[in-house]
């Protein structure tokens, strides 16, 4: 995943993302808190936009290339 944009990423503490999912599991929530590294901006954008809008944006910065700037 080194050429596509979610590789390049700055990624969250793994330890930290698993207690906040463990957290949430045992709350019986069926997702987690913001993420570490997310902006104000970025936590609001999710809280109102569709899943599956987001899962589009997601893919779209996964497939392989995402990075060239072409």
């Amino acid at each position: 995943m080194d050429d596509t944009k979610v590789g390049q990423q700055d990624k969250d503490d793994p330890a930290q993302v698993a207690k906040q999912g463990f957290e949430a599991l045992m709350a019986g929530k069926d997702k987690s808190r913001r993420r570490i590294g997310q902006t104000k901006a970025q936590g609001l954008a999710n809280k109102v936009l569709p899943d599956s809008l987001k899962a589009g944006a997601r893919r779209r910065m996964a497939e392989p290339g995402s990075t060239d700037t072409k």
